[in-house]
């Protein structure tokens, strides 16, 4: 019979080389595992998601509405009217083309009313072209207007029981140099001032007599007629200053 101390002899053999193999078995397993396993891979950054249509990267991008280019004015070409009161006609009514925020080009009519200077009546009309250069693309203009006024002056001269009515005309070719400011607002709207000298160049006389006095009338119609002269020469003949206190229409 085998002893129970052999018996336990060889079951502690047993587990140390039970022991032995399992470590053997996991170094191996451990060794393959390292040498064959699968390599990984470093994952890519994932995309920044897109910004959102109301985000502020947006706010830096061109404007794509065309519905404001559509609505700014280029300013090429203006045309419209111009109605103003001024000196020395105080009636003006002018035709106006603007070029390019730089040149204007007019055509006016303007009168004086008849009105009453020492016992003389006198109207007076007046038709001119206008330039005006706008060096700032401003309001600021320099101006010229070139143009023929005529003067009517008229009395009556009263003497031994006759009224004689005598009657004189000036005709004057005149340039007027001004400076003003002209400014217009959207739709059109104008509103301007200028002031500058009318200059005479030329200028032609033309007496009437309505009616032949008698010789005992001649003597009242020679101071009649240096007042009537006086009162046209200053309107027609010299220099004056040219005003126009106030410029109001559109331009489209």
């Amino acid at each position: 019979m085998i002893s129970w101390s052999a018996r336990r002899r060889g079951v502690m053999g047993a587990a140390l080389a039970s022991g032995s193999l399992c470590l053997s078995w996991q170094s191996g397993a451990t060794a393959q595992n390292a040498a064959f396993g699968p390599e990984l891979w470093p994952l890519s950054p994932a995309p920044a998601p897109a910004p959102s249509q109301g985000s502020l990267t947006t706010r830096d991008k061109p404007s794509t509405d065309t519905n404001q280019s559509s609505l700014t004015r280029t300013d090429h070409w203006r045309v419209g009217a111009l109605a103003g009161v001024g000196f020395p006609r105080p009636l003006a009514v002018e035709g106006i083309v603007k070029l390019e925020r730089v040149l204007a080009l007019g055509l006016e009519y303007s009168a004086l009313p008849q009105i009453s200077v020492s016992d003389v009546q006198v109207s007076a009309w007046a038709i001119a072209g206008s330039a005006r250069v706008f060096p700032f693309r401003g309001p600021f203009f320099v101006g010229l207007r070139a143009g023929r006024q005529h003067v009517n002056a008229q009395a009556s001269v009263s003497g031994y029981g006759y009224t004689v009515p005598v009657a004189l005309g000036v005709d004057t070719t005149f340039l007027n140099p001004q400076l003003g400011l002209l400014w217009t607002w959207e739709p059109g709207f104008s509103i301007g001032i200028d002031a500058g000298l009318q200059i005479p160049l030329t200028s032609s006389t033309s007496s009437q007599l309505n009616a032949t006095p008698p010789s005992s009338a001649q003597q009242y119609v020679a101071p009649a007629q240096d007042r009537i002269e006086s009162v046209a020469g200053r309107i027609g003949q010299t220099v004056l200053p040219a005003i126009d206190l106030l410029r109001i229409g559109v331009l489209f």
